[in-house]
């Protein structure tokens, strides 16, 4: 009984633990190479946003507070139902944009172009409010605006990842006249299915950012 009880500790409590191999890595990457794309055109926009910030004229950030959070005055001015609605509508279009892409053939070299977007208009708007407020701007972001981005932004990149595959399946069954049509009709009803969760999502990050705003951006006097 010694021997058992000493050698399944040897065996469980004194191993060392293993670190992470480079198969690991290329599994990972074969793994989730499509999520990988999004997140690489995402943060890309991420930096150029930020870069741009500190060039962007009033006219320019007023035409895109539709799509992002650049005009924080008329933001503040908005009740509950109005701030739904923004952070809403600017998501769903997003959202729609990509749903479409993923239902064309020709919608794949276009998708990273609508991540890198919404991620130039993360950064813009991180980098304005620090810009503007200083740390007051970045605390507001890091509170009030980021946990609702990210949520959001979590489910674009997963969208857009299922966007991808189905398009890309759209494009060899066009060009190769393949006739699985069942198999298509399938992956495509998976892929409305992914949609539906996407906006589910959506949904919640918008009240998230309702609740948010309505909690604290008060606190914050600009």
């Amino acid at each position: 009984m010694k021997s058992i009880v000493f050698s399944f500790k040897k065996r469980y409590f004194f191993r060392r633990p293993k670190g992470i191999s480079p198969s690991d890595v290329r599994y990972f990457i074969r793994r989730y190479a499509v999520e990988l794309i999004f997140v690489s055109a995402f943060l890309a926009g991420l930096v150029f946003g930020s870069i741009y910030a500190s060039e962007a004229d009033f006219q320019m950030l007023n035409s895109l507070d539709f799509l992002f959070t650049t005009n924080l005055d008329a933001r503040l001015a908005q009740n509950a139902v109005g701030t739904f609605c923004a952070c809403f509508a600017s998501d769903f279009m997003f959202l729609s944009v990509v749903f479409l892409l993923g239902l064309a053939p020709w919608g794949i070299p276009f998708l990273p172009f609508v991540s890198a977007f919404k991620g130039f208009g993360t950064g813009l708007t991180a980098a304005y409010l620090m810009v503007t407020y200083s740390f007051k701007g970045a605390g507001f972001y890091l509170l009030v605006v980021l946990p609702g981005t990210f949520l959001f932004s979590l489910a674009l990149v997963k969208l857009s990842a299922s966007a991808f595959v189905i398009s890309k399946q759209m494009f060899f069954s066009l060009i190769g006249h393949s006739h699985q049509v069942n198999s298509l009709k399938n992956e495509v009803i998976d892929y409305c299915s992914k949609s539906v969760s996407a906006l589910i999502m959506t949904f919640c990050s918008a009240l998230l950012d309702t609740a948010l705003w309505c909690l604290f951006s008060g606190t914050f006097n600009f």
